[in-house]
C-alpha cells in the first residue's frame, strides 16, 4: 500500500501544478498557392501585448504552400485555454481578418463575424489552446 502512495502522490502533484500552455492563433496554408493573411488590430488596445512586428495597425503573413504562421510573437494572448470570454475580448481588439489567395479574398470585419470564425476554428474539447485556420485553394476551414 505504501509503495502505491508515493507514485500516486507524485502524479497528482505533477498534474495539478503543470504549467498552462499559451493561447495561439495559427494560419496553415494547405493549398498550392501563396496566401496573404492580414490582421487589423485596434491601435488603442493594450490587452494583447502588441509588438513592434506590426506594420501600422496590421500584422501581415505571407504563407507559402505547406507553411504555418502563428500570431504568437506578434500578439500575446496569455495562457490557458480559449474560453468564450477570451474569444469575446480578442474579437473586440481585432478589427478585421483578411485571407486572400489567387482564387478568393475573405474578409471578416464585424465583431460578430470575427467572434464566430474564431469559435468555429477553436480546436480541442477540453484543452482548447489553439485556434487553427486551415486554408486550402478553395476555402478556409
Amino acid at each position: 500500500m505504501k509503495k502505491l502512495f508515493f507514485p500516486t502522490l507524485f502524479i497528482a502533484i505533477f498534474t495539478l501544478t503543470s504549467c498552462d500552455p499559451s493561447h495561439n492563433i495559427n494560419f496553415k496554408n494547405n493549398g498550392t498557392h501563396i496566401v496573404k493573411v492580414k490582421l487589423k488590430i485596434d491601435p488603442n488596445t493594450e490587452e494583447f501585448g502588441l509588438t513592434e512586428n506590426m506594420k501600422g495597425d496590421s500584422i501581415v503573413f505571407n504563407l507559402k504552400p505547406g507553411s504555418t504562421e502563428t500570431a504568437e510573437g506578434n500578439l500575446l494572448f496569455g495562457i490557458g485555454t480559449w474560453h468564450d470570454t477570451n474569444i469575446n475580448e480578442i474579437s473586440k481588439a481585432i478589427k478585421s481578418i483578411e485571407i486572400e489567395n489567387i482564387n478568393y479574398k475573405i474578409l471578416y470585419k464585424s465583431e460578430y463575424s470575427i467572434r464566430k470564425v474564431l469559435l468555429q476554428n477553436r480546436k480541442g474539447y477540453w484543452m482548447r489552446t489553439d485556434i487553427d485556420f486551415n486554408i486550402n485553394d478553395d476555402l478556409v476551414n
